[in-house]
């Protein structure tokens, strides 16, 4: 089984599973909770379904990612991610 972090705008928003030949996307963000158990033929797939969950969501819901994006990575180990912004 390969899992692999998903962020939008450098925040995690939740984890993709291997599960056959399809990826089964775990939510970690409220914004992104619909989509929660979903399951997509590959990243791309996945990276348009949060961009259009995200287009609909509140401002409240979308101010954790304010500046998300610009943060340093300073010291920060290499990870798994796939960044859906």
């Amino acid at each position: 089984m390969v899992k692999q972090v998903i962020e939008y705008a450098g925040v995690p928003v939740g984890i993709t599973v291997s599960e056959g030949s399809r990826l089964k996307f775990i939510a970690v963000k409220y914004p992104v909770i619909d989509l929660d158990g979903s399951y997509y033929q590959n990243i791309t797939e996945l990276r348009v379904a949060i961009r259009e969950q995200l287009a609909k969501a509140s401002p409240d819901d979308q101010a954790i990612f304010t500046g998300a994006g610009n943060a340093s990575a300073g010291g920060a180990l290499p990870r798994n991610a796939f960044n859906a912004a």
